[in-house]
């Protein structure tokens, strides 16, 4: 029998973790993957250390963490730290989407128009859009596309990109590592993953958007992607889609980025400009979980933006040096109030930073440090005149 005390469910970001005993082995399984697909976690010969065998995390070292009283209080995967959680608290708690891709059936027919059509685009790899002339959906051409595993995969609303530079114009949110942050082109292996920006139309949204694919593994080896897709709750019934471009770029210009120390994310990087092979025009037709796309509660994020704004207009001064930014604002109670609410949710988004405040005779100086290379182009946008003087 395992060590009961690591039973339980651990959850963190809208995912859960449920630890367990099955077959007589400890694995760990997510709320709506199929059965078999269980992570396994495997004994390191160290006391509470274990291995990750399958999953979206497969060959990270895992710790079971102890407090003062002796009792596991949270499960350590690298830089992500799941909080162990009574159960009953456990079935309230909101847990991210469990999507699975609509089966893909070949058929000779099928398969010879794919492979024609991937053919001539990889012949000619000019950046231009792909004649989709094919009686088949666009989405089972994607993934016939990304099954061969040899391109990278970036959607996009501007339907016009000659060129992607290396700039990072949005930020992932609780990145400890630093690697969603980077200033870099961004792209994937999973191209359903990267339709799903092509159709949600960007300019429209207000909040955050959530996604992601997680890879599971079952005893035979074999693979299960599981999607997740969301947008603010208040805005799902104004289906803000749009019609994007999915672009084909070259593999060799990207690297693979890390999830832990011992596990590759899904998220590739180029720290150079990359111009693509080709552009698939998407629809939100097309998109295959357009129905399912869910939508969270973004309340938290409003009352970030609300404290950022007052911070913002408020402003006396700014300075930003490379991972260090300050700004300074009047002394007044409700600045005071602005800035420790301001901190209070940030610093949970940003979790590798420093936060400081300190009063002077100029007024109250937040400062922050540790910024990520895409946090610090957004601050240097959003203070662009205060930092100009």
């Amino acid at each position: 029998m395992k060590n009961s005390n690591y039973f339980g469910s651990y959850y963190m970001m809208g995912m859960m973790l449920d630890v367990q005993e099955m077959d007589g082995r400890l694995v760990a399984a997510m709320p709506g993957v199929p059965a078999g697909y269980e992570i396994q976690l495997e004994s390191l010969g160290e006391e509470h250390a274990f291995r990750m065998k399958g999953g979206p995390a497969d060959g990270s070292s895992v710790q079971f963490i102890k407090n003062e009283d002796g009792e596991v209080t949270v499960l350590k995967v690298g830089n992500f730290d799941f909080t162990k959680v009574p159960t009953e608290k456990a079935k309230s708690l909101p847990l991210s989407g469990v999507l699975l891709a609509p089966e893909f059936i070949p058929t000779p027919e099928k398969l010879s128009a794919f492979q024609g059509l991937l053919d001539a685009i990889l012949a000619n790899p000019n950046g231009t859009w792909v004649e989709y002339e094919l009686p088949y959906p666009k989405h089972e051409f994607v993934q016939y596309v990304m099954d061969k595993d040899i391109l990278i995969f970036h959607g996009s609303n501007n339907r016009e990109i000659e060129t992607f530079e290396p700039v990072r114009t949005s930020v992932e949110l609780y990145d400890k590592a630093g690697s969603g942050n980077l200033q870099a082109v961004y792209g994937t292996h999973d191209a359903f993953w990267s339709m799903f920006f092509s159709v949600v139309n960007r300019t429209q949204l207000k909040g955050t958007i959530r996604n992601g694919v997680m890879y599971f593994h079952n005893q035979q080896g074999e693979q299960l992607a599981v999607y997740n897709f969301s947008i603010s709750a208040d805005q799902l019934p104004e289906k803000p889609w749009i019609e994007g471009a999915l672009y084909f770029l070259p593999r060799g210009a990207f690297e693979r980025q890390r999830l832990t120390p011992e596990s590759f994310s899904n998220e590739w990087t180029s720290q150079q400009p990359v111009k693509p092979i080709a552009k698939l025009s998407i629809r939100p037709e097309d998109f295959p979980f357009l129905e399912n796309i869910a939508g969270h509660d973004d309340s938290m994020f409003f009352r970030l933006e609300q404290f950022g704004k007052s911070i913002h207009d408020a402003a006396l001064s700014a300075h930003l040096d490379g991972a260090h930014f300050s700004v300074t604002v009047p002394d007044t109670q409700e600045m005071a109030d602005a800035i420790d609410g301001y901190i209070e949710i940030q610093a949970m988004l940003m979790p590798a930073s420093q936060f400081n405040v300190e009063r002077s005779a100029a007024g109250l100086t937040l400062s922050i440090a540790g910024l990520s290379p895409a946090h610090q182009q957004v601050y240097e946008k959003t203070y662009k005149d205060l930092l100009s003087k």
